[in-house]
């Protein structure tokens, strides 16, 4: 059973003993399209290109791991191991699953939920994608209250907010980020525009550094600069 004692005794075996020598990240939202699973796969692929690497789908519509089986009848060269888990099991049995792999990743749900809590739970760092609209910013601020609530039981909890799907040709990035900045979020340089490679590589289980002879560039750059800035 899921218990706030068992919590605070995984939580406790965490730091002391794993958290040296793993990071887990959860990528979370309570809005979706947002990016939140291209987050998490890139990342995820991104790592196991170096050490061995977890990516825990966490949302019932799975699209972590249709990303994955795509992958798998592609055969890229590197994958990350990937499972479903929901709900509190993220935490429960996503613990047991972390002895082995150097990085963790989970996608968790886009609404708020037990298995986005149970997320921020298991995760040394947070990362919230997030656009710039104002709806995006109406979310931010209830998501914001379930991640100080998470904090209570897991202090150290490091969170990192990545500006995801913007329109460079408006300002409503420049404004999000204001809003962000007001907010002291730790908000991280690298912005992830609105681009057709992206959802090119979802669909064909690929992350962008694989999609075609005529890569896009600037999708790639974008992606190594995010992958420099959360693994410092």
């Amino acid at each position: 059973m899921l218990t706030y004692t068992n919590i605070y005794l995984y939580l406790m075996f965490k730091y002391i003993f794993i958290g040296y020598y793993m990071t887990v990240y959860a990528v979370v939202n309570t809005k979706g399209g947002v990016g939140k699973t291209t987050t998490a796969v890139h990342l995820a692929t991104m790592l196991s290109r170096t050490e061995k690497t977890l990516l825990i789908d966490g949302d019932p519509q799975a699209s972590a791991a249709s990303w994955a089986a795509w992958r798998r009848d592609s055969e890229h060269a590197t994958s990350p191991t990937t499972t479903c888990l929901t709900g509190k099991a993220i935490l429960s049995e996503g613990r047991g699953l972390l002895a082995g792999f150097a990085h963790t990743v989970v996608d968790a749900g886009g609404r708020d939920s037990a298995g986005l809590r149970s997320a921020l739970l298991l995760a040394n760092v947070a990362i919230i994608p997030v656009g710039a609209s104002n709806l995006d910013a109406a979310a931010m601020t209830d998501l914001l209250e379930i991640v100080e609530l998470a904090r209570e039981y897991n202090p150290s909890l490091d969170v990192r907010v990545l500006l995801t799907r913007v329109d460079p040709r408006t300002k409503d990035a420049a404004e999000m980020l204001d809003f962000l900045r007001e907010q002291n979020l730790n908000v991280l340089a690298t912005r992830v525009c609105e681009r057709v490679a992206y959802r090119r590589a979802i669909g064909e289980g690929a992350v962008v550094q694989e999609v075609g002879k005529s890569k896009d560039a600037a999708a790639i750059a974008e992606m190594e600069a995010f992958l420099a800035e959360v693994s410092k």
